[in-house]
């Protein structure tokens, strides 16, 4: 071989290792751009987050992990939606960006990706050390121009910005992160959805009792000659109880005048299960109406055996009796933990129908007219 030949062979393998090196640098990079696609790390783990903090126009909602769960500090430590926060964090795994955008100054004003209209959304561990830390701007999809200049095409998402300073949109919406203050309460409450007697108690006196038999309310005691119940308030009542809800809830250190607990009556509702409700209803200022309420068990403990039941009948029956007992003695414990230590704030007329009078059942009679008379003949 020519000296010129192998000159030009070594030329020839120079290039080719030279394009060889570049295709594979290029690889790892699109490798890298591909594994930064993901708004969480891989390697992050959830263990050691200890708070959730979510910032916007001055408004603060702070989620802390305690020995209870999560709660919501801005509501004195009340349980948070697990659901929801769960929910926003299988979102912030999965999701995937969908293009990475520079932007100018107006570009992040326009996409509230600035201080004073964004999100910010911040994960800390026990020490308050920083774990992440995310930028939510506006939806992609409420954009009249979603398609450019700076969007994803035609589909929807929102705007991010990372703690790496990149700027992103990603083809969800994260919701959960516009919530309420309110809106990241537990809302567990509790519901009478079997009322068979209810009665108002004042000052330690009853004022009056609506038992419910085979669904139909009666009220006890004498009735005036010209008046009857009013079964659409009986109904009412019953009606308030079997889907009750809460808006908030007020700090459990307040003054009892402030939420109209010193002048509340007690309200005792019974369930099919001997379950029994005792709801204390208070009007306290500015129009706001707040109840409190505690939850016990006073069924019959011991099982009321026939004559004439044979002896085997009476064992099964003896132990289902006290498993039923045991079950809704557990459940009504439940609740009166849940609940009792808390005052909720309630529509109006949950209150009304709660701590109203013995008359307000009542209305006047209907006037039947007489039988027109009849020409004697």
């Amino acid at each position: 071989m020519k000296p010129k030949h192998l000159i030009i062979l070594i030329c020839i393998a120079v290039v080719l290792g030279i394009i060889y090196m570049a295709q594979q640098g290029k690889r790892k990079d699109a490798a890298g751009t591909a594994g930064s696609r993901e708004l969480v790390p891989a390697d992050f783990s959830s263990d050691n987050l200890a708070a959730v903090k979510l910032e916007r126009g001055g408004k603060t909602v702070t989620l802390k992990q305690t020995g209870n769960g999560w709660a919501v500090e801005e509501r004195y430590g009340y349980p948070a939606d697990t659901a929801k926060l769960r929910e926003l964090f299988v979102k912030l795994c999965d999701a995937r960006i969908a293009q990475t955008l520079s932007l100018i100054p107006t570009q992040l004003e326009e996409l509230s990706l600035t201080p004073e209209k964004a999100t910010v959304m911040t994960l800390t561990d026990k020490n308050v050390k920083l774990l992440q830390r995310f930028v939510f701007g506006s939806e992609h999809g409420n954009r009249p121009d979603s398609a450019a200049p700076y969007g994803m095409g035609g589909g929807s998402g929102r705007y991010l910005q990372l703690a790496d300073g990149r700027n992103v949109v990603v083809p969800e919406r994260f919701g959960e992160v516009d919530a309420s203050l309110t809106d990241w309460l537990n809302r567990d409450f509790f519901q009478v959805s079997d009322l068979k007697r209810a009665e108002l108690r004042r000052n330690g006196k009853s004022e009056w009792v609506l038992t419910f038999k085979d669904g139909k309310p009666v009220l006890s005691g004498g009735i005036p000659a010209d008046k009857e119940l009013d079964e659409t308030k009986a109904s009412a009542l019953k009606s308030a109880y079997s889907w009750i809800r809460f808006s908030d809830v007020a700090d459990p250190k307040a003054a009892p005048g402030t939420t109209g607990m010193d002048k509340a009556p007690e309200l005792l509702l019974t369930d099919g299960d001997d379950l029994v409700y005792t709801v204390r209803p208070g009007a306290g200022a500015d129009d706001n109406y707040f109840l409190r309420v505690s939850v016990a068990w006073k069924g019959e403990a011991k099982r009321t055996v026939p004559a004439g039941e044979k002896p085997e009948d009476k064992k099964r029956l003896d132990a289902e009796f006290a498993q039923t007992v045991k079950e809704r003695q557990e459940k009504a414990a439940k609740l009166d933990k849940a609940l009792s230590p808390w005052t909720y704030q309630v529509e109006k007329s949950v209150f009304d129908v709660s701590a109203g009078t013995r008359d307000g059942f009542l209305k006047a009679k209907a006037k039947t007219e007489a039988p027109p008379a009849t020409d004697p003949k």
